[in-house]
């Protein structure tokens, strides 16, 4: 439905759907999969760091679109110590995309310190492969609550993480230690 560029630059695509509509972000995936053709220049890999499928109560993001293949993990905040997004009371649920991560300074800070392209293994022939990263909200959240309170109480303090299995822990650790 519409891109982000910065100065020219694409950084994120945006498929949105909404309940007045009886479309889902399940629909906004499938879009992306079925309608998006990954050799599109915009869609190429390494080209946006992000395509974000949302809804008014979910959003899902992808960093790199292989059609049918593609990948989408949650970008949700979380709630009752579970799946999706607690209620706002100011609007929407998915509000916090724009509202904070879609922000001059949220986005530099995701485009500096956490996209990035890594060297993910070698093919049968040998040569590199490159995955794209993007951080899920839970990893990009609790580096910034930990980076603000070392920042107000100090180094030295002791804190416990909990992600769930497959979360990317490393991730969070890695970003933090960096």
């Amino acid at each position: 439905d519409f891109a982000l560029f910065i100065n020219g630059l694409p950084v994120a695509t945006f498929e949105l759907k909404n309940s007045l509509t009886k479309q889902t972000v399940d629909d906004a995936v499938e879009q992306y999969k079925r309608e998006r053709d990954p050799k599109e220049l915009l869609f190429h890999f390494g080209r946006c760091a992000v395509h974000f499928a949302v809804d008014d109560q979910q959003v899902w993001m992808c960093p790199e679109l292989k059609g049918k293949a593609s990948w989408f993990l949650p970008f949700n905040k979380g709630w009752n110590d579970g799946a999706g997004n607690p209620p706002n009371p100011r609007g929407l649920k998915t509000s916090y995309l724009w509202e904070d991560i879609l922000t001059k300074a949220g986005l530099t800070d995701i485009i500096e310190n956490y996209a990035q392209i890594i060297e993910d293994a070698k093919d049968a022939r040998g040569r590199k492969k490159y995955k794209a990263v993007f951080p899920r909200y839970h990893q990009l959240d609790v580096a910034r609550k930990l980076l603000a309170d070392a920042a107000a109480s100090g180094v030295g303090r002791r804190y416990l993480i909990q992600h769930s299995a497959g979360s990317g822990k490393s991730n969070s650790i890695a970003w933090l230690a960096h």
